[in-house]
């Protein structure tokens, strides 16, 4: 009988090796400019066969080395699917850290250390999740189960009030489990004037953070605040500015953060197009409790491209939380408007949010601008940041010019990092067509300027390549006058 059990043991076996495949890829960051250096690289080996994957990526990034490994599984199990990954920390991981040390200098280490750093040693094991799902009747069903080590969990100021006070006793439980706790803002918005009266804005920059806060929320800690002072004086000099203004910090941009060394997190979701329903509960060590429900109705289009969505969310603290109303592009069938209306309800206000991007003409103008609000019902003016010329070349061909009024207010609207120093213009150009094996090459060319102080204006001139050149692989670089120079690649099988 032993024979028999061993013989079909070693022919099942052989029938799933023959059956399996390996798969892999190797990508790659080359950074040549300013200094030559391996930015990336990851390793991806796996073995498949007609319906499970599973895979091992190891990371290494720049001067860090050796920063991550990830196991993973994916594919269908019978009737269910099936998506999991564990992450391991092969060394030292830095959860929060001030640029800025106690004296309010910045952060020079070994000598000069942050005021405050959250820091584990490893190796050690981070993060896993397990996800499975299933389809029965046109509605898709499935539940997430995340698992967290030494993880920092934030709220928000509805969350938790001044010296971390809570109406919600479920709250309570966070900070009886946590190891450490803060409050902090993530970024601080500069503003420079031409006059000391501060009635002429020369700009605003955004000084990366996190700056922290003190227990009462009134202002920034005396080393944050310091820094901050210290930065705004430094450059208010170089722009010429008079005065400058470091605003103090609101109730909606304040981050409440614990250090936790122990959190799950379960979430059940069912989803039946255009409908979704998703309840979550979590665990940090002190049993299972109910966090908050959501329904909601992702955007539909009844007529003229106007989208329309809601959402509707409870919780354990307040029961009932929300509910949300969107309205997208309400106007932009008459008048080519951006022009998005949320409407919030809650137990104790209703709100009226206006999302604002701009105006679009043909071939391609748009405006990128905000309504100026006298009070919460009457618009007194509005605020032009900047405007966009473009025209289309083709299905991925196009040309662009773009200009800054307000070089903060556009990144903010826009949602990315674009100019640097002085600059306040760009022209971009874009070309695309077939490369090998059935894929595009993408190629982007640009030149940013400033309004003086070099020849035409031009600061920097710069070019980005994506293409296959076989089967498999990926090549692509990106160069500019900064200088930067860099170049990727992604090798796959």
């Amino acid at each position: 009988m032993k024979k028999i059990f061993a013989g079909a043991f070693t022919f099942l076996f052989g029938v799933s090796a023959f059956a399996l495949s390996l798969t892999g890829s190797w990508e790659a960051r080359v950074d040549v400019l300013p200094a030559l250096e391996l930015g990336h690289i990851s390793f991806t080996i796996g073995v498949t066969n007609r319906e499970l994957t599973i895979c091992t990526t190891s990371v290494f990034e720049g001067d860090e080395g050796f920063t991550e490994e990830r196991f993973g599984i994916m594919g269908q199990l019978g009737l269910f699917s099936l998506a999991g990954e564990a992450l391991i920390a092969p060394g030292d991981v830095v959860l929060k850290s001030t640029p800025y040390t106690a004296t309010g200098d910045p952060v020079a280490p070994p000598l000069s250390p942050p005021e405050v750093e959250w820091k584990i040693l490893g190796p050690i094991y981070r993060s896993s999740y397990l996800r499975l799902g299933v389809a029965f009747l046109g509605v898709d069903f499935s539940l997430k189960i995340e698992h967290f080590l030494e993880h920092i969990l934030e709220f928000s100021f509805g969350d938790f009030g001044q010296s971390w006070s809570t109406d919600c006793p479920s709250n309570s439980r966070y900070l009886i489990a946590s190891r450490d706790r803060e409050i902090d803002v993530p970024r601080v918005v500069i503003s420079y004037y031409a006059d000391a009266a501060k009635t002429t804005l020369i700009r605003r920059e955004a000084v990366e953070g996190p700056f922290e806060v003190l227990p009462d929320l009134s202002d920034y800690t005396l080393a944050a605040k310091t820094y901050l002072q210290n930065i705004a004086a430094a450059r208010a000099t170089e722009l010429g500015a008079a005065a400058f203004e470091i605003p103090v910090p609101t109730t909606s941009e304040l981050v409440f953060k614990l250090w936790v060394p122990y959190y799950m997190r379960y979430t059940f979701t069912t989803y039946a197009p255009p409908f979704r329903a998703e309840a979550v509960f979590d665990d940090v060590g002190t049993g299972i409790q109910f966090v908050e429900a959501t329904l909601s109705l992702e955007e539909i289009s009844p007529c003229c491209g106007i989208g329309i969505g809601a959402e509707l969310s409870f919780t354990k603290c307040r029961g009932f939380e929300y509910l949300e109303i969107r309205l997208q592009d309400v106007l932009r069938v008459c008048c080519g408007l951006d022009f998005d209306v949320t409407l919030r309800f809650t137990t104790t206000h209703n709100t009226i949010s206006l999302e604002f991007e701009g105006l679009t003409w043909k071939p391609c103008v748009k405006i990128y601008a905000e309504p100026e609000f006298i009070d919460d019902y009457t618009i007194g003016g509005l605020n032009i940041y900047g405007f966009e010329i473009c025209c289309d070349l083709g299905d991925c061909s196009y040309a662009k010019i773009v200009t800054a009024f307000d070089v903060f207010a556009l990144e903010d609207i826009l949602e990315e990092d674009i100019f640097q120093g002085d600059e306040f213009q760009y022209l971009e150009v874009g070309v695309c067509g077939e490369a090998c094996c059935g894929q595009v090459y993408q190629f982007k060319g640009f030149i940013f300027f400033q309004e003086s102080g070099s020849f035409m204006g031009i600061t920097r001139v710069g070019a980005e390549l994506t293409s296959s050149l076989f089967r498999g692989f990926t090549f692509g670089f990106k160069w500019d006058t900064s200088p930067l120079f860099s170049f990727t690649w992604t090798l796959s099988c």
